[in-house]
């Protein structure tokens, strides 16, 4: 019967006898190289399976095809698998940006892992990179959604002190009148007067949001002087400082308040 022949991880034969016995003479073969044949549970050593050549007629070869596989060692580890492992982790000091390379390399390496047999090994860095690769794309998710929701935020925030404030400027105008009626027409010569006169009581309405608190923030009296029959577009308040990007909050004569530019202040 024929021989199947291991040498050095790869795969000879069918040999016969004879032939087997020609390459061990030639030192084609090794005493020490594995074989099989038909029937045989495993495969032995040369030196065991063939003994000292003997005259025998040889049965013609017949090819063998159930042969047990060899076992393949790994000649290596992926390369790709390593660098799908090293960029997953670089993702984590780097918000998801290797990510993407560690999911390329980490599927590349796998498919070269899985067709070589098991001469390529690397398989649990190549998984581990591409968790981290995928986890990367998650931080990258995040980092983006923040940029986006942190300025949105401010400007709600900003937007809702300055409506607080307009609100005040209101209820300041509205006390200034009530002055007037009782001074024959005359606007106060400053807000304190306001708190002095008992016809307001609570300071918050000249404290500022906190958000825009700074030194020197405040609002600028215009009314010094004035009477309630200035024009109604007469201002007489304005925020000393800008409440956001260069707006300012105005109050006229006439009661009414609002947010406007830097260069809409009179």
């Amino acid at each position: 019967m024929p021989y199947l022949i291991s040498q050095n991880g790869a795969q000879l034969g069918p040999l016969d006898r004879e032939e087997v016995l020609r390459r061990l003479v030639a030192g084609e073969l090794k005493g020490s190289d594995l074989g099989w044949q038909e029937g045989m549970a495993e495969w032995e050593p040369l030196s065991k399976l063939i003994p000292p050549p003997v005259a025998a007629s040889m049965p013609p070869p017949v090819f063998a095809s159930s042969a047990p596989a060899l076992p393949q060692a790994a000649s290596g580890t992926s390369g790709l698998a390593i660098g799908s492992l090293v960029c997953g982790i670089l993702s984590f000091f780097t918000l998801g940006l290797t990510g993407i390379a560690a999911v390329i390399m980490g599927h590349l390496s796998l498919s070269r892992i899985k067709s070589s047999a098991g001469a390529l090994g690397g398989k649990g860095m190549a998984i581990a990179g591409l968790i981290m690769g995928y986890f990367g794309f998650v931080l990258v998710g995040i980092a983006i959604l923040a940029a986006l929701a942190v300025p949105a935020y401010n400007s709600v925030q900003i937007k809702a002190h300055q409506m607080k404030l307009v609100s005040n400027a209101k209820q300041l105008v509205l006390a200034t009148k009530m002055y007037a009626s009782d001074h024959n027409g005359q606007l106060p010569p400053d807000l304190e007067t306001l708190f002095t006169e008992g016809l307001l009581d609570d300071r918050r309405l000249l404290d500022f949001p906190r958000i825009t608190q700074s030194e020197g923030q405040g609002w600028d009296y215009r009314g010094a002087g004035l009477t309630d029959q200035s024009p109604g577009d007469t201002v007489i308040l304005v925020t000393k400082k800008p409440v956001g990007h260069q707006k300012f909050i105005i109050a006229r004569s006439n009661g009414s308040a609002e947010v406007v530019p830097a260069n809409a202040v009179p």
